[in-house]
């Protein structure tokens, strides 16, 4: 009988060590479920930081189309543009005007003030239709030029360059019938430069609308 308390004491540890495995188990299931729940929380992390990144990103660039297309006149619908079928042009209305904007190198060869021959034809089909279609409005002539400075053309500077341009297009639109008096020349030199320096070379004509 001396054996029962024995085998009793003997059960009890081996309960205690059975309860001590199982629950290092568990500790260790455990902390291996943290384990991947933190890397899943972080991996959730990224992904977030990149959605919002690439969110930031087209937000700017949204901003910038609408910012572009705010600032941009609208190009006229052809069936309403009166100098369809005149080459060499673009035609621009808005803000109570019709820009007709000619290519500086298609009026004139560099650092030149005098008009192609090829240009004059252009510029007689564009004095036409402003006759025709918009009698008694007033008419500015603008010279722009790209950034580059004079050298050895002669010319003070762009300023004054864009400026001689545009009096030359407005003493040929007055040899083609358009008032002297409705009409006047500007120069703004390489102020206002578009996209690239052939597109900043031009001469615009506006007819005041309204």
């Amino acid at each position: 009988m001396a054996d029962a308390p024995i085998r009793t004491v003997l059960a009890l540890l081996c309960l205690v060590s059975l309860g001590a495995t199982s629950t290092g188990c568990v500790d260790k299931r455990l902390a291996e479920e943290r384990a991947n729940y933190d890397t899943q929380n972080r991996e959730l992390q990224d992904e977030l930081l990149r959605a919002r990144t690439a969110l930031d990103q087209l937000r700017a660039e949204n901003d910038r189309l609408a910012l572009q297309l705010a600032n941009r006149a609208p190009v006229m619908p052809e069936d309403s543009n009166q100098f369809a079928g005149i080459d060499d042009i673009e035609v621009i209305q808005g803000d109570g005007q019709v820009t007709v904007r000619l290519p500086g190198d298609v009026l004139f060869a560099s650092g030149k003030v005098e008009l192609r021959q090829s240009a004059k034809t252009t510029l007689s089909q564009v004095a036409n239709v402003i006759r025709r279609e918009y009698p008694g409005q007033t008419v500015r002539v603008e010279g722009y030029t790209d950034t580059d400075p004079i050298r050895r053309s002669g010319w003070k500077d762009n300023l004054e360059l864009s400026l001689q341009r545009a009096a030359a297009v407005h003493r040929f639109l007055e040899s083609e019938g358009l008032d002297a008096n409705q009409m006047y020349a500007a120069g703004f030199g390489q102020a206002r430069a578009r996209g690239s320096k052939e597109k900043s070379r031009r001469v615009e004509i506006v007819v005041v609308t309204e």
